[in-house]
């Protein structure tokens, strides 16, 4: 299995779907379905049509090491590469599910952790706006705890606080792995092989040799990398 990849078990139970992996800390995760859905038995491609014609949502339980609390799940149906899969939205980021399968009590799959949705204009915007938060060498700071508070409040940014804001000022909601993000993380590790950084945003920022040239240089890649991508998007609909 991929690094990039987290195995699921959610048991079925009267009202819902829930379970965890051992391999993400302790998080649970559920899925809230309709009790009939449920009693009657039901198929993958039943599932998905249900997330696709209904709002279904489910809670996301944060270990007590993080503070035991809970936050909201929004389930969504998208197409990646040709198909229809399931796409889960939380305050923790958004993920997709693959390679679904029901044994018996149980539903398998696993989240593509590192997932991204296709480009769009909002990406640009979102790159753009952190390029001018992060212009003036006096406005970036190199000590990012990925607190935005003070980052807001000082208009001094890191990478990270710089993306964060502009994502949600952007996009109206904050996704960790939305495509701008993403896309940044993807542009420093071609930079830097093998980085080892556990949070890249801010270790970079953060790194005793990154420059601020650097952090513009990086913003300004990830714009040319989504550009290329829409480009590309664009050229493939006019041949069709």
């Amino acid at each position: 299995m991929p690094d990039d990849y987290l195995e699921f078990s959610l048991d079925i139970l009267d009202d819902r779907l829930e379970g965890k992996s051992e391999d993400f800390g302790g998080f649970v995760i559920s899925m809230n379905l309709p009790i009939e859905f449920l009693e009657k038995g039901f198929s993958v491609t039943e599932l998905i049509a249900l997330i696709r014609n209904q709002e279904i949502k489910g809670i996301l339980r944060y270990p007590k090491s993080f503070g035991g609390k809970k936050t909201e799940i929004r389930y969504e149906i998208v197409m990646h590469r040709g198909v229809e899969e399931i796409y889960m939205k939380s305050t923790l980021g958004y993920f997709l599910w693959e390679r679904i399968r029901i044994q018996k009590d149980k539903i398998l799959f696993v989240i593509n952790w590192w997932y991204t949705p296709p480009a769009s204009k909002v990406d640009l915007e979102i790159l753009e706006l952190a390029q001018r938060l992060l212009a003036n060498p006096c406005n970036w700071h190199k000590k990012d705890k990925r607190k935005c508070e003070n980052d807001i409040k000082n208009n001094r940014w890191s990478l990270f606080c710089a993306l964060k804001f502009a994502s949600i000022t952007k996009m109206g909601e904050y996704n960790h792995h939305n495509t701008a993000m993403q896309t940044v993380r993807f542009v420093i590790d071609d930079l830097i092989p093998n980085h080892g950084f556990m949070h890249t945003l801010m270790d970079y920022n953060n790194a005793q040799t990154t420059t601020h040239r650097d952090i513009m240089n990086v913003l300004a890649l990830a714009e040319d990398r989504i550009n290329k991508e829409m480009r590309s998007k664009i050229d493939k609909i006019s041949r069709a």
